[in-house]
């Protein structure tokens, strides 16, 4: 069993699943797809309910989606000539990365549902939420910054490539020129191995980043268990 399995079937979340049941047939709401300033008028107990399951199922959903996100990795169309294959790659690894560093804030979204905190989402930071009485006097505190260290250089890479500059890496950037459509072309009609040589190199690079994240997946998967075990309390 997979660190994401052991979350998607912990504790904490099968009773959340099953509290949500309580309202979620009398109003007809559904936990992943409703707004908050649009639910009906929930009494306070309603309306807890159905906030910790609002953070806690987007929460789930973006571990998913990292995870998943490794496939897209390998899914390119070669029919579509306006996309190359490095800016495929490209995109793919720097939305992996932007996802990853969201972790933090979906979690601490969550912690403040379930200690029923009632600071605004647009609120919701590191600072208020760890540092709340509620919050630092649990082991919350501690497993919540055992897990910010398995995010340890991607942090960096986030704030980069949202407030600077692409994502570098050097064989990433062999890898776009390779794949550049006008430059591709002219070595494609004058060097007949270059096709193989650049598969191979797209091929490794992808098979090392797919184990790089999956990994970093794992890692950080397993460090949200103690988080989910507090808030199970």
């Amino acid at each position: 069993m997979t660190n994401l399995d052991k979350l998607l079937t912990h504790t904490f979340v099968t009773n959340l699943l099953d509290d949500s049941k309580l309202i979620l047939v009398d109003y007809d709401l559904s936990l992943s797809d409703v707004e908050l300033e649009k639910d009906p008028e929930f009494s306070e107990f309603e309306f807890y309910i159905h906030n910790t399951g609002f953070y806690g199922v987007h929460l789930l959903e973006l571990c998913k989606q990292l995870e998943n996100a490794l496939e897209l990795f390998s899914n390119f169309n070669y029919s579509k000539k306006e996309i190359s294959r490095g800016d495929h790659i490209t995109y793919n690894i720097e939305n992996y990365i932007i996802r990853l560093s969201s972790l933090t804030d979906r979690i601490l979204q969550t912690i403040n549902a379930v200690f029923h905190l009632g600071i605004d989402e647009k609120d919701v930071n590191e600072r208020v939420i760890i540092r709340n009485l509620k919050v630092s006097r649990t082991e919350t505190t501690k497993h919540f910054n055992e897990f910010k260290k398995t995010l340890n250089g991607y942090s960096s890479e986030r704030n980069t490539i949202v407030h600077r500059h692409s994502y570098l890496d050097n064989q990433l950037r062999r890898i776009q020129m390779f794949y550049h459509l006008d430059f591709s072309k002219k070595l494609l009609n004058e060097k007949p191995y270059f096709k193989h040589f650049r598969k191979k190199e797209l091929t490794d690079f992808i098979k090392e980043k797919k184990e790089e994240f999956h990994k970093t997946n794992e890692s950080c998967f397993k460090s949200m268990l103690p988080i989910f075990n507090d808030l199970n309390l």
